[in-house]
């Protein structure tokens, strides 16, 4: 599929529908959730705005480029929102059914000690163990229970009849959202494609891609191979740059953190959804761009002599070696199985702790020695 301008206002359309759903979803969010999901879909809602402008005004190639990129975080921002939102819709309609539910048995059970009361007569009527009085005072007690486990009954029905509006109209979002993922496909596809055709790719290295790909076969780890591209003795301090974070996940293994097996690695393990977007922590040079054994598709990028990002596990990559790439440029896309919003929204809803489908791994090493990237990145300073 070749780029063209009609792809920029097919997905401008289909960028302003999905900001609608998105607002609408916030707007409808009921109290009791909470705002971080209410948060992050007006963040979204925002984003898809900026997108759509961008989209709209953009002109030369170098332009639609930052735009379709742009586009492609944007939705992959409004669909995680929308999975988080769906994802306390549910758990906080779960917990109110479960009150309900409780409500609904104490107020059965008054009702029923009431009848049976109602039912005796003379000597049988309860009676309390004290006098006269606190007999009638316990009557009195016992009737006035009844409107109040009523209201409440009632408030609890009222909050999850809201609940259950909320999750329709999200349900109805992920509905609209599924039918515009081709789009977003397309926008991929036509981002890659206005990537690969450029011509005028500033180039500051001039390594045969060949013996490069022939080095790293012949290395036996990433980081031995990474660190042949560090000269000798080569010092360099990256801590006041700007640093962003890759991919839009989570992070599931921290630095040296042990995996299930007991191996550990010093970086940081990602998870993303499938096709997430990557792009660049900062700006850098590409050392290489190519396929690593066990380790999928590899990007190394140099912020400066003496200091390298690695990039592992990715499907595609859009980067050619020598290229220099701007923070937040687009690398590569991540791989993984096709799967609908919809059932990403269900499994959301069903697991609190569910992670992206896909790993990134990302290694930051300085004069051949790593260094932790979450440091590097700032993550929870916010």
């Amino acid at each position: 599929m070749r780029f063209s301008p009609s792809m920029d206002r097919n997905v401008l359309r289909r960028a302003i529908s999905c900001l609608v759903i998105v607002l609408a979803a916030v707007a409808m969010r009921p109290a009791p959730l909470g705002a971080d999901a209410s948060r992050a879909a007006l963040e979204a809602a925002d984003m898809l705005a900026a997108a759509a402008v961008q989209l709209d005004e953009a002109d030369g190639r170098s332009d639609r480029i930052a735009a379709l990129t742009a586009t492609v975080r944007a939705y992959e921002s409004g669909l995680s929102a929308m999975r988080e939102g769906l994802r306390q819709a549910s758990l906080q309609e779960r917990a109110l059914t479960e009150r309900l539910g409780a409500e609904d048995r104490d107020l059965g059970q008054l009702f029923a000690l009431l009848q049976t009361v109602s039912q005796r007569t003379g000597t049988e009527v309860l009676v309390h163990p004290g006098n006269a009085a606190d007999t009638i005072r316990a009557g009195t007690l016992t009737a006035s229970l009844v409107p109040a486990l009523q209201e409440s009954a009632s408030e609890l029905a009222a909050e999850l009849d809201e609940l259950k509006t909320l999750i329709s109209v999200q349900a109805a979002g992920a509905a609209s959202l599924e039918a515009g993922l081709e789009d977003v496909r397309r926008a991929r596809t036509a981002l890659a494609d206005a990537i690969a055709s450029r011509a005028d790719l500033p180039v500051r290295l001039a390594t045969d891609e060949a013996a490069m790909q022939a080095l790293i076969n012949s290395t036996e780890t990433l980081a031995g191979f990474a660190d042949s591209l560090i000269p000798d003795g080569a010092e360099v301090d990256l801590s006041n740059r700007g640093w962003v974070l890759p991919v839009k996940g989570q992070i599931l293994r921290g630095f040296n953190e042990a995996d299930a097996a007991g191996v550990r690695r010093p970086g940081l393990v990602i998870t993303t959804a499938s096709e997430a977007l990557v792009t660049a922590p900062l700006d850098s040079t590409v050392r290489f761009s190519g396929e690593v054994p066990g380790q999928g598709t590899v990007a190394i990028l140099e912020p400066k002599p003496g200091a390298l990002v690695i990039l592992a596990g990715m499907e595609t990559s859009f980067v050619r070696l020598g290229e220099i790439v701007s923070a937040e440029a687009p690398i590569g896309l991540m791989g993984g199985k096709q799967t609908s919003e919809q059932q990403k929204l269900n499994e959301s809803s069903q697991e609190s702790s569910k992670l992206g489908q896909e790993t990134l791994y990302m290694e930051v090493r300085q004069g051949r020695a790593p260094v932790d990237p979450a440091a590097l990145l700032r993550l929870g300073e916010e």
